[in-house]
């Protein structure tokens, strides 16, 4: 069953999880929640504790105790409702025509939660209850000007209350000749005066809002990017670590009866794998750890000899930047971590090129890209922050090709020198 939506400008979403009201269409609140919204009213309250809308604690939200204290300016017209001597019709029309400018004052807290097309129309009828109160009072109507600027910088957001606050005035002005006088030229002032200073208040105060809603998101964003970083550097250390443990505990095994001696080295580089295993999760958990590709390399030397697979490394490393090489070397622990538990093969290959690195094996296979397991997904998510490509293929002759590549080798040093790690040539700078 599909759900249809409608356009948030219209503002009457259809949503499983909120009942419709009938006849609510045009006064319903928008979709958006947050200060993310560049349209919804400035006065309209965020937050997870906002009230239903069109309540009374919503208005209560909504600062509807700000609009009541605007009313205070009323008491001029109240004063002057029996100016002039009029007829009874006329006096109850004043009265029901300050009650109405009143009313309409207030609601204003209510309607901050309607569409921005709902409080343009409210804005429009507040304007024309104004525009008939002309025959009972005259040009007395402009002295309410004011309300009108505070609700365009209330309902309207920013980019459009400025301009309608300053053509609200520019109307107010325009009523000087035809009997506005001086009440229609201080209104006027007082109107872009307080619009403009209330509307760029609210501004200010949405744009701080946007600013913690991004730091929140920067922080929850940092704690879930850590947390994966930290997996993925663990499953990394530890599943190389362990299959090397495993490795050398099997070959342990077999030799401590038939050579003692060698069973002994075999538990001796046991107690070393360990004891760098137990240095590693305590540097990676600190983000301090470092991985070096000619280290991995005579690593990787070790546990497939340990696991009786023939293994062909270069003797010397092309020049490369401290990242590349970092890079390299989880893509070698990786690569020969697999071989070992997966492939059942009897060679295994690492190629190093200045910009590319690839573990080679002649086994029954691995999974392909799509099934790979959190491993190659940690390596690939790596290679992918440096730029580079992670290419996970079946080779012509058999096995496996495990292949990252990067678009350069950035950061290459311009004047090598070679230093050894083991029996490996370094170029370094």
């Amino acid at each position: 069953m599909s759900t249809k939506t409608g356009s948030p400008e219209s503002g009457s979403p259809k949503r499983a999880s909120r009942p419709r009201r009938p006849g609510w269409t045009l006064l319903s609140s928008r979709a958006a929640s947050d200060c993310d919204d560049p349209t919804a009213a400035p006065a309209r309250h965020h937050g997870s504790n906002a009230a239903p809308p069109f309540t009374w604690r919503r208005a209560l939200q909504n600062m509807v105790w700000v609009y009541a204290f605007g009313l205070v300016f009323l008491i001029f017209a109240i004063v002057a409702v029996g100016d002039g001597d009029p007829s009874p019709l006329l006096l109850a029309g004043r009265i029901v025509l300050v009650v109405g400018i009143a009313v309409g004052y207030l609601v204003t807290a209510w309607i901050a939660d309607c569409s921005l097309r709902a409080r343009w129309l409210y804005l429009s009828g507040y304007v024309g209850l104004l525009i008939l109160s002309y025959p009972a009072w005259g040009w007395t109507l402009v002295g309410y000007g004011v309300y009108v600027a505070i609700m365009l910088a209330t309902l309207l957001p920013w980019r459009q209350s400025r301009i309608a606050i300053v053509v609200w005035a520019l109307l107010l002005a325009l009523t000087i000749p035809f009997g506005g006088a001086e009440t229609a030229t201080y209104i006027a002032l007082i109107s872009v005066g307080m619009g403009l200073a209330t509307a760029a208040a609210m501004e200010a105060g949405r744009v701080q809002g946007r600013l913690q809603h991004a730091q929140r998101r920067v922080d929850t964003l940092s704690v879930a990017a850590e947390r994966e970083r930290i997996g993925r550097d663990l499953h990394d250390i530890l599943g190389h670590s362990l299959t090397a443990i495993s490795i050398k505990a099997d070959l342990a095994a077999r030799l401590v009866e038939v050579d003692p001696a060698a069973a002994k080295i075999q538990i001796v580089e046991i107690e070393q794998v360990s004891r760098q295993a137990l240095a590693d999760v305590r540097t990676t958990a600190s983000g301090m750890r470092e991985v070096r590709l000619a280290t991995e390399i005579a690593s990787a030397r070790s546990v497939l000899l340990a696991a009786g697979i023939e293994s062909r490394m270069p003797s010397a490393l092309p020049p490369m930047s401290a990242a590349v090489n970092e890079l390299f070397g989880w893509v070698v622990r990786e690569g020969v971590t697999n071989v070992v538990r997966h492939s059942r093969a009897t060679v295994c290959t690492v190629i190093v090129e200045p910009s590319a690195v690839e573990v080679r094996d002649d086994g029954r296979g691995s999974p392909t890209t799509s099934r790979a397991g959190s491993g190659l997904r940690g390596l690939r998510t790596r290679i992918e922050a440096g730029g580079g490509v992670l290419r996970v293929e079946a080779a012509p002759s058999g096995g496996t090709v495990l292949r990252a590549e990067l678009a350069a080798a950035p950061g290459a040093p311009t004047e090598p020198a070679t230093e050894r790690v083991g029996d490996i040539a370094v170029t370094t700078s």
